[in-house]
């Protein structure tokens, strides 16, 4: 079992589309995902709701009477892997969700107000750790990146975190139509075509967050 949290204080990050196409590859390999969707807007269960290929996932919201900590449990118990959405915006719930964590990933955009809010969420995980006396798997996921240059942002962003020595994984998540189109039709493209591009790119994303995970969690996921 796996518990995997999509974190950012800011919003628009990439948080959901990485979300989504993990949630796609773990249902393509045969493993049971459900999900929690922080996002007010609920844009994670729209999602799974217009796949065919998904419909056994179950996505779950907070409300008056579903604490978060009562759903991450509850949804811990019934599938292999759960996949955390979290709104953006350093939160109660958000704190709540990385304590239960098995691994944090922090989508960032290429843009300093994406960088400084990355740093941020790092802290938030820190302070996590700290209260929990545990250390969470954790990384930086660079999204919406150029597939055919690299930018002086790049490299800038990079550095940015790398001073803190805050990891950041090696592939980026890359600025393609096909990412845009699933969210009206459903179909991520790493179910469409895996032989594509876009496909590719979610392939190996998904390898480096199983290789965050520690074992035998990780190696359980990949098999």
């Amino acid at each position: 079992m796996a518990i995997i949290t999509l974190a950012q204080t800011k919003g628009g990050s990439g948080k959901t589309t990485t979300a989504e196409v993990l949630i796609a590859e773990f249902a393509h390999r045969g493993r049971s995902v459900a999900a929690l969707d922080l996002d007010p807007n609920r844009p994670l269960g729209r999602f799974v709701a217009r796949s065919a290929d998904l419909g056994g996932v179950h996505v779950a919201v907070p409300g008056p009477e579903h604490r978060v900590s009562d759903l991450i449990a509850d949804l811990s118990t019934r599938v292999e892997v759960v996949i955390i959405d979290l709104m953006g915006a350093a939160t109660p719930d958000m704190m709540v969700a990385i304590g239960f964590s098995d691994a944090v990933v922090i989508p960032s955009q290429l843009s300093e107000p994406d960088v400084r809010c990355g740093i941020e969420t790092w802290q938030m995980i820190r302070e996590v750790e700290r209260l929990g006396r545990r250390e969470i798997p954790k990384a930086v996921l660079f999204t919406r990146t150029s597939p055919a240059l690299r930018t002086r942002a790049q490299e800038h962003a990079r550095r940015q975190y790398e001073k803190l020595a805050i990891p950041v994984l090696r592939t980026e998540f890359m600025e393609r139509t096909a990412f845009k189109e699933m969210t009206f039709t459903g179909l991520a493209p790493n179910l469409a075509d895996r032989t594509g591009n876009a496909a590719r790119n979610v392939i190996a994303i998904f390898e480096e967050i199983m290789a965050l995970l520690p074992a035998p969690v990780g190696a359980e996921a990949v098999a």
